[in-house]
């Protein structure tokens, strides 16, 4: 009997359009119960040409628990008229995918999948679900949403690495080049504007405290990028593309191996969760900043067996929240990225209309606790959602922030 054994959203921007959200809904087989659980997410990158929307679909699992590559058997998709399952379809099909032993990234499935233009329109959505064959021969399938919208159809061009390849994700490394593919006359030019990165970190949960006005930036530097032309984003900052169109694209670009956490000084930022001022402080002006961060974590974790399990959970919450939430700022830096790194995976997640709830149920070391996200328009991203904060988050915050620091935190 099938039935739902997680709800995981991918809220990854993809080239403009609107990120997908998947839920596993098969039978969790034993032994996927007893390690960790895959979370498959779903990138997605489009262009239009003949009067067709060509959107091409990268599926991996961020936890490296499954190779979706050799897993995946067929996928099924629909356009319906709305969300939900019960929503009219307009178009259908069901695929079974050839033998991928030689093709592709090893771990991860991609598929190019064309839509007739008459379908891509409000308030049509592209349901697709993805089948996986398991160890056990058991069969999990995992479902994605891509809402559509007629201005898609505008978006002529593909933003590529300097291999060619797609570019899925919203954020690059300012040592990486990009190409731009053109596939239609009217796109052969694109302006892109640079934006400073002066973006504060999240507030905690409970904090009430509101701008009194909306920001607005301007753009700090202007450039055009033509088909086959090469382009470094070498300065770092928020890049717009297209910045007048309907489809205007936001990437954001960080020095280092951004997403991943490599360098001394990229450990201490993620840390205004868990410290006071005078202790960021402290870290800010040491030194040896490696050498801060070990002596911090080795107070916390009273030995260094344990500082070295709470240093290796940490950051790679930091790092799995730049995969899942970066938008016009870093992904640990945003809401959802300081629930996750502070709360850990939720147990459950849910969507309706503009809103996500992730739900944290009861266990050894935390209380049931609920958090609302809400989608805000941002010019920059699609991944954009701010926290519906209240004061009531108040212990339930101090509370897991204290047993991080006293190194009990649930790892």
């Amino acid at each position: 009997m099938r039935y739902l054994c997680f709800i995981i959203l991918c809220m990854l921007c993809a080239c403009g359009g609107r990120s997908g959200y998947s839920s596993y809904t098969s039978p969790a087989p034993a032994q996927v119960r007893q390690q960790a659980m895959p979370e498959i997410t779903m990138q997605h990158s489009y262009y239009a040409s003949n009067d067709s929307l060509h959107l091409l679909l990268k599926f991996e699992d961020v936890r490296q628990v499954l190779d979706v590559l050799q897993a995946s058997s067929s996928y099924e998709y629909a356009v319906r008229t709305g969300l939900s399952e019960r929503d009219a379809v307009v178009l259908e099909d069901s695929i079974n995918l050839p033998d991928r032993r030689l093709t592709d990234v090893e771990g991860q499935l991609h598929i190019k999948l064309s839509l007739p233009g008459r379908v891509v329109q409000e308030p049509n959505v592209l349901h697709l679900q993805l089948w996986e064959v398991l160890s056990s021969q058991e069969r999990m399938g995992v479902e994605f949403r891509v809402p559509l919208q007629r201005a898609m159809m505008q978006k002529g061009y593909l933003l590529t690495t300097s291999a060619g390849k797609p570019l899925y994700q919203n954020y690059v490394t300012t040592s990486d080049k990009l190409l731009v593919r053109s596939y239609s006359a009217a796109d052969s030019i694109i302006p892109v504007s640079r934006y400073e990165l002066d973006f504060m970190p999240a507030a905690p949960p409970m904090s009430m405290t509101k701008p009194p006005v909306p920001r607005t930036l301007a753009a700090v530097g202007v450039d055009t990028l033509t088909t086959s032309d090469t382009l470094s984003l070498a300065q770092e900052g928020l890049y717009l593309f297209n910045p007048e169109s309907s489809f205007a694209r936001g990437i954001l670009a960080l020095p280092g191996k951004y997403p991943y956490v490599t360098q001394a000084a990229e450990l201490i930022p993620p840390l205004i969760y868990l410290t006071t001022a005078q202790e960021r402080e402290s870290l800010m002006k040491a030194q040896d900043p490696k050498a801060a961060v070990d002596a911090f974590w080795l107070e916390v974790g009273g030995n260094e067996s344990r500082a070295r399990e709470l240093i290796r959970t940490y950051y790679k919450r930091v790092e799995m929240a730049n995969k899942l939430f970066t938008a016009h700022k870093a992904g640990w830096a945003t809401d959802r990225g300081m629930i996750y790194i502070i709360y850990g995976r939720p147990s459950s997640i849910s969507q309706v209309g503009p809103n996500i709830t992730w739900i944290y149920r009861d266990s050894e070391t935390s209380p049931y606790i609920k958090f609302v996200f809400t989608k805000k328009e941002n010019k920059f991203t699609e991944n954009y959602y701010e926290l519906v904060r209240r004061r009531e988050y108040e212990e339930s915050w101090y509370s897991s922030v204290a047993k991080w620091r006293a190194g009990k935190t649930n790892l």
